[in-house]
């Protein structure tokens, strides 16, 4: 038996936040999905709102995502492989995780590591982070001395 919540704040909204992330990761495996996601949610203090992502992948789509990507980063000046890039902001580690022409002033979405939340950015800042706080992940290599 769960707990009942009679009205919505930060913390109440995590709670939720993880319960329907952990249901639809279930429907996301049942079907194949490639992705199922809550994205931002609005709340007061007696209802809230959340978008849902979701995505299939299969070689057409896998393709396309792929062009359009590299189009929109030819056009913008960004590297073409920039989607799983990561950057520095604020002290923090972000990954390039989606690009969504449909939003044309912010298409790029990041993921905060450290915090587990998503952000909103523009081509623009995109390119210059990616210039001036990109993180290269070099292996380290261990070299023998003879």
């Amino acid at each position: 038996m769960g707990i009942n919540i009679n009205q919505l704040g930060p913390r109440e909204v995590t709670i939720l936040r993880k319960e329907i992330q952990s249901a639809f990761d279930e429907i996301k495996s049942k079907y194949g999905l490639s992705q199922l996601s809550l994205g931002g949610i609005r709340f007061d203090l007696s209802s809230f709102t959340a978008k849902i992502i979701g995505k299939v992948q299969n070689p057409v789509t896998e393709n396309y995502e792929l062009n359009e990507s590299i189009f929109f980063a030819s056009v913008h000046g960004l590297p073409p492989d920039f989607i799983g890039s990561e950057f520095l902001l604020d002290g923090y580690i972000f990954t390039i995780t989606g690009l969504f022409t449909s939003r044309p002033k912010y298409p790029i979405t990041a993921y905060c590591k450290d915090d587990g939340r998503t952000f909103k950015f523009t081509p623009k800042r995109i390119k210059e982070l990616l210039e001036t706080a990109r993180v290269i992940n070099i292996p380290y290599k261990d070299e023998e001395t003879s």
